[in-house]
């Protein structure tokens, strides 16, 4: 075998189940780097997954030829992207070695349909199938105690946020306490104290509940504070600076996280519902019920002066809050004329900063806003979806319709876009939503010469088959969506929005595992290589 070219034992390789190329990869390094051909890999990837197995099931058998169904089945394959496997003349001499030809021609189409990367994307598909058929292994991070009296007394984050570290890797789990305190955990995959808690602040820190109080009183008034205003997204942190934005009520509070000490207080007109990333020195895009300000974290902060905030087309302030507040410089702001912004997403570029990108804008309300930070706070357009928005995400390639002919699939692959994600609820059950953002105005759900477009290419709502309930969270996993819903579910898609990968509930004790034996094998390889070089 050792004579043997790489490419005739690539060969020789496809003929070999998952479990078998695992055991195949301690022979000698030679077998180590042909085993994780990333083609070979990929292939295995597609013959394991839902569409395919799917498709092989739906196959009709000869018993079935005289079935009802059988015309309907072939006819079913035939959309499905493939050749045609029969040939013209059955008893020409070259009948079967056509019909192997058509076989492969007929393989590769649906494996290039079924492909979720893009060009240009780097995949590592042995990963990719340890990701998507390994056993789940679900662990938590250690308890938050205060630990001044009662030891067994847990709190509650009211919110996370993740600070990479210079590889660009997961580092520290940081989040605000019910307390009022802020704590850190380790999250890196690297060390072995994974999910323990490396720091955390003093009680009432982030409420300014000093020690002039005794404990219980700080206590009690941090956690009045601290759960008062729901707010969905009000912990982003800047890898980049190593500071951390809380917003607490209608105070954003800006942390160093080397020290754990409070930079400055920013008090807002309203309480604030949503932050952004934070990326320094992109200005960080604030939320609260009923405006939407830019917060630029190069400014140095200001005394507190006094200012009257009005609403333009908009409700009455909040009877907890004055007319006439003590707030900083806002400068312009967007007022909201419903209540409700949950989520905020600056649409991700290929810049090492960008002053000059798109804000996207979602909540209870049933249109996403989108602005430009160039023309801040002017309406740059908006985009109607009728379920009321929980979460954005967003991928960096364009956007791929479901019902794109396979011919066109390269081409919609290689255009400039992103694809928009969205989470929410839509008449009571979750709501999945993709939509194409590009310059070319045939694949963007949106254009800059209009306020309001809706191209049907560009748009693709799962509101059938993602969750019985509410989704709350979404967000791009390696080749994959993966989102959460209100019942504890976490589901894997593909890129495409409806295509299930697996399943996981947190409240469940039976776990499905998705791999068997496989599975458990490629996951212990899977841990080898994350104590060697980690993973996010």
């Amino acid at each position: 075998m050792r004579h043997l070219p790489d490419e005739l034992i690539l060969l020789l390789l496809e003929y070999l189940e998952p479990e078998q190329l695992v055991n195949l990869q301690y022979v000698s390094r030679q077998f180590l780097n042909l085993s994780r051909d990333n083609n070979l890999w990929r292939t295995l990837c597609f013959e394991h997954s839902a569409a395919e197995r799917r498709r092989r099931d739906l196959r009709p058998t000869s018993d079935e030829v005289e079935s009802r169904y059988a015309e309907l089945i072939r006819a079913a394959n035939e959309v499905a992207n493939a050749f045609p496997t029969s040939v013209h003349d059955p008893t020409a001499p070259s009948a079967d070695v056509q019909v192997q030809r058509n076989v492969g021609r007929r393989k590769a189409a649906l494996l290039t349909n079924w492909d979720p990367s893009y060009p240009g994307e780097k995949v590592d598909f042995y990963s990719e199938f340890i990701q998507r058929h390994a056993p789940h292994n679900l662990s938590w991070f250690q308890d938050a105690k205060h630990g001044h009296r009662d030891d067994n007394l847990h709190h509650e984050a009211t919110g996370a946020a993740i600070l990479y570290g210079d590889d660009g890797l997961a580092e520290k789990l940081v989040a605000p306490l019910e307390d009022g305190s802020i704590s850190i955990w380790n999250a890196s995959a690297r060390e072995g104290r994974q999910g323990r808690i490396v720091a955390r602040t003093a009680v009432g820190l982030l409420p300014d509940k000093g020690s002039d109080l005794d404990m219980d009183t700080r206590l009690s008034q941090s956690r009045a504070v601290m759960t008062e205003t729901g707010a969905v997204e009000c912990v982003s942190v800047d890898s980049r600076a190593k500071k951390g934005f809380f917003a607490v009520q209608n105070t954003l509070n800006e942390v160093d996280l080397r020290t754990l000490q409070v930079v400055s207080r920013t008090p807002y007109p309203f309480p604030i519902t949503a932050l952004s990333e934070a990326r320094h020195p992109t200005p960080l895009t604030v939320g609260t019920n009923w405006t939407v300000h830019l917060h630029d974290t190069r400014k140095p902060p200001s005394l507190p002066a006094s200012s009257r905030c009005e609403l333009i087309g908009g409700a009455s302030a909040s009877p907890s809050f004055s007319p006439r507040l003590q707030t900083g410089d806002f400068g312009d702001h967007v007022s909201l004329a419903q209540p409700g912004a949950l989520s905020i997403l600056h649409l991700p570029t290929s810049r090492e900063w960008d002053a000059n990108g798109d804000i996207w804008l979602a909540g209870r309300f049933t249109s996403l806003l989108n602005f430009d930070r160039r023309f801040f706070p002017r309406l740059r357009g908006t985009v109607h979806s009728g379920a009321r928005i929980s979460c954005l995400a967003a991928l960096p390639y364009p956007f791929v319709s479901r019902s794109t002919h396979p011919a066109a699939v390269h081409a919609a692959k290689t255009a400039q876009g992103h694809t928009l994600i969205a989470a929410g609820e839509y008449k009571g059950k979750g709501s999945l939503e993709l939509y194409g953002l590009s310059p070319d105005p045939l694949r963007s759900i949106n254009s800059s010469d209009a306020r309001t477009t809706r191209n049907a290419q560009a748009v693709y709502q799962n509101r059938q088959t993602a969750s019985a309930s509410k989704l709350l969270s979404v967000a791009a996993h390696g080749t994959r969506l993966v989102f959460s819903d209100g019942d504890g579910g976490l589901k894997w898609v593909e890129r495409d929005g409806c295509a299930a990968v697996r399943a996981l509930n947190i409240n469940s004790r039976d776990v499905e595992s998705g791999g068997g034996a496989v599975g458990r094998r490629l996951e212990l390889e899977w841990d080898k290589e994350v104590l060697g070089k980690g993973i996010s």
